[in-house]
């Protein structure tokens, strides 16, 4: 019985072996492949949403640092959290403004491959605009909703977001 028991706990021993140095090759094969992937063409794999922010308040912009958000969800799903798709810093003094949102080409397999035929995209700001260290609260500008909640498209148009002060 001691013998079995030997020989099993040295087989496990020689198991737990062989799954780590297949384990360390197969990372050494997903490094090679992030290096290549790094030094191939990312626009291949990637699109650009252009939108253009604007708005009629008087924007007096004392921070110029904000962050964009793109997020996607399935209009079907009402209890389904929208997913984080893309999200840049940018640095704008003034409104408006345009920029360009680097945007993965398969933005819609990212929420949910089933469903990909009719994701839908919208846009959120953090901004700090005021520069009171609290961003989207009174006083920052923000994304006016009342205007136009910010859809957009993945359809290489430029798309609008109206912004706001908020009061």
């Amino acid at each position: 019985m001691r013998k079995n028991l030997s020989l099993l706990m040295a087989a496990g021993a020689l198991s737990v072996t062989v799954l780590s140095c297949n384990a360390n090759e197969k990372k050494t094969l997903s490094e090679n492949t992030e290096a290549k992937t790094e030094n191939s063409n990312t626009a291949d794999k990637q699109d650009i949403l252009k939108i253009e922010f604007t708005g009629t308040d008087n924007f007096t912009i004392k921070n110029p640092k904000l962050k964009v958000s793109l997020f996607g969800h399935d209009p079907l799903l009402a209890d389904a959290a929208a997913t984080l798709i893309a999200e840049k810093e940018y640095e704008q003094k003034s409104v408006p403004f345009t920029i360009d949102l680097p945007v993965p080409k398969d933005a819609a397999k990212l929420v949910d491959p089933k469903s990909a035929d009719r994701i839908e995209y919208y846009i959120s700001t953090e901004w700090d605009s005021d520069g009171n260290g609290k961003a989207n609260e009174k006083g920052d500008v923000f994304i006016d909703h009342d205007k136009a909640f910010p859809k957009v498209k993945l359809n290489g148009e430029l798309q609008k977001v109206y912004l706001k002060i908020l009061k």
